[in-house]
């Protein structure tokens, strides 16, 4: 038999008891007053769902006193499609012993929560689930602020995808990420085709190269970049010509994640101003450069003569007895032969000069960057001579001369204008001499032709 606590140990057992509920108590105390200061709701039940501790933060939402809900089931505060997800949820915890999480939208105010449902288990050896605890954390400004995101990329994406112009994302590896219809029917992929490609396929590897420039500046510098003109290669291996604009995408924090190129097809445009630029610049029936061209030509390859000290020439040229063919064989076959003198000076002159048709059977040829005044004479030597070799027009044998006049600057003169004007005279001295000759421009001619 043992024997029995002396009174000092009695009293000693008695304080370690005291300190022990004391501390409890203490534990308790803080527990509670986390659980009744945080912001969430917290809520325990039974496997019957019926309810047996809530916060106030709880008692507040369901607007009614502790003593009115606590030991009444969740079913009698809550619609059936609604008990019957809680109980589920409750169910699984006490099947699974684990936590388990799902988001919930309250019928009575449509706040939407985050409920974390956890197992609370005895201290037995077994530790069998006795109740679950609920926490459930208001997200309604989370899930609001998603939906707002969401409803502004929807309309992104519908604006996107209604505009004319091709528009399409890219990672920073330069993979297409996102794009729309519009571009697709402009390059002429489908749409699982183009799913798989890189910015590299589009172009060639010059473009490419300048585009990653492009996209590096504006990583950089965070400014978008506009009215780019690029060259891109469609599926069948045409090329078009599309104005490029380029911006960074961020994500919701601020970060950058890639790039958005919005294309506009401007191959027609270009095409149409490259026709105007014709029109404007050269002669419809051969194809030359017209006066206007020459004229700023001739001006530009002056003031390069006068920097490195060179010469340069203009040679005015006329077809003896041209109006002979036209009055013959017809208009028809003048034009023809028109086109074919200007194919043969083309092909007798250097890469450098420049052959334009002043208008009925007159040429004009720059010859820029001349070392000596002998050049020139060898070269109109060159066309006279050529021109002793007949045309074929129409399986026709067409024999023509031609008339020379060259002026050189700066022996005659450093304006443009009169260099043209002074060529003029020494052709008409080249007619007056026989035809079917070259006359260089002497000052003596101007007297000539004044008197």
């Amino acid at each position: 038999m043992k024997n029995k606590l002396s009174y000092d140990e009695l009293m000693l057992k008695l304080k370690e008891l005291e300190k022990i509920t004391s501390d409890h108590r203490w534990l308790e105390e803080v527990y509670r007053s986390v659980v009744e200061s945080t912001s969430d709701s917290i809520y325990m039940v039974d496997k019957e769902c019926r309810y047996l501790f809530m916060n106030n933060q709880h008692l507040s939402r369901l607007g009614l006193p502790a003593e009115q809900i606590i030991g009444k089931r969740y079913s009698e505060f809550h619609s059936p499609e609604q008990d019957k997800v809680f109980a589920e949820a409750v169910n699984k915890v006490f099947s699974t012993g684990k936590s388990i999480q799902h988001e919930h939208r309250s019928e009575r105010d449509k706040r939407y929560f985050l409920r974390t449902f956890s197992p609370v288990k005895d201290r037995g050896p077994n530790g069998e689930t006795t109740c679950v605890v609920i926490i459930s954390t208001d997200i309604t400004e989370h899930k609001l602020a998603e939906e707002a995101i969401r409803e502004s990329e929807q309309k992104y994406r519908t604006i996107i995808e209604n505009i004319e112009d091709g528009y399409h994302e890219l990672d920073f590896s330069g993979n297409i990420v996102f794009f729309n219809d519009a571009l697709l029917k402009m390059l002429g992929y489908s749409r699982d085709e183009f799913a798989r490609m890189n910015y590299r396929n589009l172009t060639d590897e010059e473009t490419a190269h300048q585009l990653l420039q492009i996209c590096d500046e504006v990583y950089r510098t965070g400014k978008p970049s506009r009215g780019i003109e690029i060259e891109v290669m469609k599926k069948d291996g045409t090329m078009r010509v599309v104005e490029l604009s380029v911006s960074l995408i961020l994500d919701a924090k601020g970060h950058e994640v890639g790039f958005r190129n919005l294309i506009r097809d401007v191959t027609e445009r270009k095409e149409s101003e490259e026709t105007i630029r014709r029109l404007a610049y050269h002669d419809p029936l051969t194809g030359l450069p017209n006066r206007l061209l020459f004229t700023d030509r001739l001006n530009m390859a002056i003031t390069r003569a006068k920097r490195n000290r060179q010469y340069l020439a203009v040679m005015m040229l006329d077809l003896d007895y041209f109006k002979d063919i036209n009055d013959t064989l017809g208009h028809h076959m003048g034009d023809r032969l028109l086109q074919a003198v200007g194919s043969r000076l083309t092909e007798l002159l250097r890469k450098g000069d420049t052959i334009a048709r002043m208008g009925g059977d007159e040429f004009l040829i720059l010859l820029p960057e001349i070392n000596n005044v002998g050049v020139t004479t060898t070269i109109a030597q060159k066309i006279v001579e050529s021109f002793q070799s007949f045309f074929v027009i129409d399986n026709r044998e067409l024999h023509i001369t031609t008339s020379i006049g060259i002026a050189i600057y700066p022996d005659v003169s450093d304006d443009g204008e009169t260099l043209i004007k002074y060529a003029d005279i020494a052709m008409y001295r080249a007619k007056g001499s026989g035809r079917n000759n070259y006359q260089l421009f002497t000052p003596e001619m101007t007297v000539k032709t004044l008197s």
